[in-house]
């Protein structure tokens, strides 16, 4: 409860003094934002954990499929680093990590972005405690549905929130 109320007061907080309807991402702050998600992608993809914890703002909360709450030291230490490790390693590669029907709100120096992420990895299996281990035979794919939230601090565009979601199958 402390989490979501936190997140909530960090929406309100970068969020509630513009307009409460969104405005069209124009074209310069749009570029911004693509060009730092490109950034964090292939950070993504490289390993580079130094490049991951700048882009994430001090108060970083991520909610994972299963609604696991994390902060940033957790998230990088429980999830990022040792997957950065096992693809530093050539144990683990991403052979596809894309996201796809992206939709960028702006509101003043906070920005929400919502689209879909196909992922498809082999070499390494989620594990417990939200980490990961070395499995030259796993391999997983799917769509996740995806909330960001980005603020802006000292002229410098960071994630401050992420959840991610499972589609639901449409309805018949």
């Amino acid at each position: 409860m402390r989490k979501t109320a936190i997140t909530i007061f960090l929406l309100t907080a970068c969020c509630g003094s513009v307009s409460p309807l969104a405005q069209a991402a124009d074209s310069s702050t749009e570029a911004e934002l693509r060009a730092v998600m490109a950034e964090r992608r292939q950070a993504s993809l490289d390993g580079d954990s130094e490049r991951i914890a700048s882009s994430l703002a001090d108060e970083y909360r991520q909610t994972d499929i299963s609604g696991y709450v994390q902060d940033k030291t957790s998230w990088l230490n429980q999830y990022f680093k040792p997957l950065a490790e096992l693809i530093k390693a050539r144990k683990f590669r991403w052979e596809v990590f894309e996201q796809k029907d992206v939709q960028i709100l702006v509101y003043g120096d906070c920005v929400v972005v919502i689209g879909a992420l196909e992922a498809k990895g082999t070499g390494a299996r989620p594990a417990p405690q939200h980490t990961w281990v070395a499995d030259p035979n796993a391999t997983f794919s799917g769509t996740l549905r995806f909330t960001h939230v980005y603020i802006k601090r000292n002229g410098k565009w960071l994630l401050a929130a992420l959840h991610n979601a499972v589609p639901v199958p449409p309805a018949n």
